[in-house]
């Protein structure tokens, strides 16, 4: 079968294409509460992609309804969907599953355009506008390419120019970051175009196991879709607990295909593509209709998220992907000077870190002159005067294991001898080259 967009809704939501809700009308009369609730257990009932849980929660909101629990919101349609969320909530929390009074969804007059068509014509002027989601591209130092972006727009045709522009730009560099902290998910489809960029044959990722039309739609990453050569560097992405439903489909996929490393928070927990219903009277359920089931795992992330390969606070999570990206670099055969630039690089990821302060004693045996670099305290920092390029001063910002940073393009490191002291340094430079410089001066 032909995949529908199982996720356009929630990609409007998270993409802040609004529903276009209206206030009550002075002239709307009441909700009338057991028709609606009546038709809500409808809806969950017939949809809903656990029959059990949809029973639960029917059973609930008839008790509640019984109990006159809604008579007093009739005239508040909004604070009425507040409360029927809170109740569907306490009987089975899902995040995908929610209500919302707008009027518009169902009253578009005969022979104009549906409300959903009209918001979908919005999605796309929003999506081109915003680059289709996609922030920017950059090769890190390392060669390490970062791809971050926070949505999967169902809008294939308009995204996948950018996609492959992206990716070509990308396509030569050691290691792939893909950032997904910020990424609320989206289109099922467009998850499988992005995989297919990264297998060499044709492999299956994800089914969609849909209730409301009792079939099941099987996914592929197939490098036909891609239409170039299959990207074979490690893959690194990066998640947080903001990471949800088809950003969490594509981490998972990739994960249990053993085609990428997850660095970051366990994620959101969101695995069940949604559409709206209307269920009259101006109110709207979202409702899950379909669920995932991975061909590895057979089973999906709903409720528990994607676990992270390497757990780490997300704000973190970058500067650990370019730190493991590099580990792999050290271990790939290359020369030794290729590996001093890769260890230089690690040090000034390290550096980045909030270092631990140095006792002054500490630093002070660090002091003298070196060559052409005279080492000095000033204000308890340690400070370096560097005669061959006209007396310029830098201060040095402690690394770890007696290592600083000199400048933009050296470290210093005090190489320490058997009787405690530093008769040298050795300056490890950006390019790979170690200079050492003998001791003038002792303390």
């Amino acid at each position: 079968m032909k995949p529908s967009n199982l996720f356009t809704f929630l990609v409007l939501s998270a993409c802040a294409i609004p529903y276009f809700c209206t206030g009550q009308s002075a002239l709307r009369p009441a909700i009338n509460i057991p028709e609606l609730i009546d038709s809500i257990t409808l809806s969950l009932n017939r949809h809903y992609i656990f029959p059990e849980k949809a029973h639960r929660m029917s059973v609930y909101l008839q008790a509640r309804l019984h109990k006159k629990a809604y008579t007093s919101l009739a005239n508040s349609p909004n604070e009425l969907v507040k409360q029927l969320q809170v109740d569907l909530s306490t009987v089975h929390h899902d995040p995908h599953l929610f209500m919302d009074y707008n009027p518009a969804f169902t009253t578009a007059p005969p022979g104009s355009i549906s409300s959903a068509e009209e918001e979908m014509k919005q999605a796309k002027k929003y999506w081109k506008a915003n680059n289709y989601l996609f922030k920017k591209v950059e090769v890190l130092p390392g060669n390490i390419g970062y791809f971050p972006f926070t949505g999967f727009v169902p809008d294939l045709t308009g995204a996948q120019p950018t996609i492959t522009a992206g990716l070509q730009f990308l396509a030569n560099t050691n290691a792939l970051i893909i950032d997904l902290r910020e990424n609320m998910g989206g289109s099922p489809e467009m998850v499988s175009l992005l995989e297919s960029y990264f297998f060499k044959t044709k492999t299956h990722m994800n089914d969609l196991i849909n209730r409301s039309a009792n079939d099941t739609t099987v996914f592929f990453a197939d490098p036909a879709k891609a239409r170039q050569p299959a990207l074979s560097m490690p893959i690194y992405i990066l998640t947080s607990h903001r990471t949800f439903s088809g950003a969490e489909d594509f981490a998972y996929g990739m994960q249990m295909a053993k085609r990428a490393i997850i660095v970051g928070e366990k994620t959101g927990g969101g695995a069940h593509p949604t559409k709206p219903i209307s269920v009259g009277q101006g109110m709207v359920i979202s409702i899950p209709f379909a669920r995932s089931l991975n061909p590895v795992t057979h089973t999906d992330w709903e409720g528990t998220g994607v676990i992270p390969t390497v757990s780490i606070e997300a704000s973190q999570a970058l500067v650990k992907a370019q730190e493991l990206a590099l580990i792999e670099q050290l271990q790939s055969g290359i020369t030794e000077q290729e590996k001093h630039q890769v260890a230089y690089l690690l040090d000034e990821l390290t550096a980045q870190r909030q270092a631990p302060a140095l006792r002054i004693d500490v630093l002070r045996a660090y002091t003298g002159t070196y060559g052409p670099l005279t080492i000095y305290l000033k204000k308890n920092k340690l400070f370096c005067k560097n005669m061959e390029a006209g007396g310029l001063q830098t201060e040095l910002k402690y690394i770890a294991n007696r290592r600083f940073v000199l400048d933009d393009n050296a470290h210093i490191e005090f190489v320490k001898a058997s009787k405690g002291n530093f008769p040298s340094i050795k300056l490890y430079v950006s390019d790979g080259n170690i200079v050492e410089e003998r001791r003038k001066t002792l303390p």
